[in-house]
């Protein structure tokens, strides 16, 4: 069965999808999630030497799928081995992944302000978790499936920061220090990765938070501080880059709101996640975005910062 729901931009909501494996509840966002397929263990070809966690690949409408089963990857035993298990087909960093799951719930339209980020002390684990909200009293992880891509396929996460050397130019490195970059995203890992790679080139001002209404609150600060002091707004952030799904605020909303609420027209807002097709592309656009581009593309990411900062410079 598909799912396609297209939810206005800049509302701050989000529709999930509640996934049972085992007998515990995820949360996936919609927007990754291609259709869900019932799970027919005699169409998957096993190659050797897969990941663990790669039940094996098959072909969907003419299209090599690669198949991880989560019960596996979370070691997590299915609750009854003769129940009809699905696949649930996403799409993310322009790969089409296959999740086996044991069933699916139903699918929840939340605010990411009742989406809350996960603890201090479960951040310092390893989890493929980033948030969670409680509906009707079930508490539901949201998965972090671009945490487990990585984990299996390294070539398709963030890995060490490996910059292309052209990027680290004595000149541009040097005019990079003086920019004030703001930096949202609510994967501790990938916020690590990504500070540690722009660091790497020069731009060793970055401000990082881990959703987006640490981030609005800080805007807002920096604005009334430029206010007060009689300066420009571009003596305090040069540049924001936001991740789309945060919780408490989403990237959309909060590049809204940067735009049209507060009037920073002049700082530009680079979207950079893992959702970006045509359609969030125009999402992107309508919200007042000045560029985006899809995890993990770094060097992009790296040029588009470069293209706006220096253009103000």
């Amino acid at each position: 069965m598909a799912h396609d729901i297209l939810l206005e931009s800049g509302t701050n909501e989000a529709e999930i999808a509640e996934l049972i494996v085992g007998s515990q509840h995820f949360g996936v966002n919609v927007v990754k999630i291609k259709e869900f397929v019932q799970y027919d263990r005699l169409t998957v070809t096993k190659p050797p030497g897969r990941h663990s966690s790669v039940q094996g690949i098959f072909l969907l409408r003419g299209k090599t799928v690669p198949l991880i089963d989560l019960n596996a990857h979370l070691a997590i035993k299915a609750e009854k081995l003769t129940t009809t298990r699905i696949v649930v087909i996403t799409e993310f960093n322009s790969i089409v992944m296959g999740f086996i799951i044991d069933a699916v719930d139903r699918i929840h339209r939340v605010s990411w302000k009742d989406i809350q980020p996960l603890s201090a002390m479960l951040q310092a684990h390893p989890l493929p978790v980033t948030s969670s909200v409680n509906i009707k009293g079930t508490e539901i992880m949201m998965l972090d499936l671009e945490r487990i891509v990585g984990e299996i396929i390294p070539s398709a996460g963030f890995g060490a920061p490996v910059v292309n050397p052209k990027l680290i130019e004595v000149s541009k490195e040097e005019a990079r220090k003086a920019y004030k970059l703001l930096f949202a995203e609510d994967s501790n890992t990938i916020r690590s990765h990504v500070t540690k790679a722009l660091k790497a080139v020069g731009y060793i001002n970055i401000t990082g938070y881990e959703n987006g209404q640490d981030a609005y609150e800080a805007i807002i600060a920096l604005q009334k501080q430029a206010e007060v002091e009689g300066r420009k707004i571009s003596d305090f952030i040069s540049l924001a880059i936001l991740d789309i799904e945060m919780p408490q605020l989403d990237g959309l909303t909060l590049c809204k709101r940067i735009k049209y609420d507060l009037g920073l027209t002049s700082v530009p807002v680079l979207i950079f996640s893992s959702l970006i097709t045509e359609q969030m592309a125009i999402k992107c656009e309508k919200m007042g975005a000045d560029g985006y581009t899809t995890k993990p593309s770094m060097e992009h990411l790296i040029e588009m910062i470069d293209k706006f900062c220096f253009k103000k410079g």
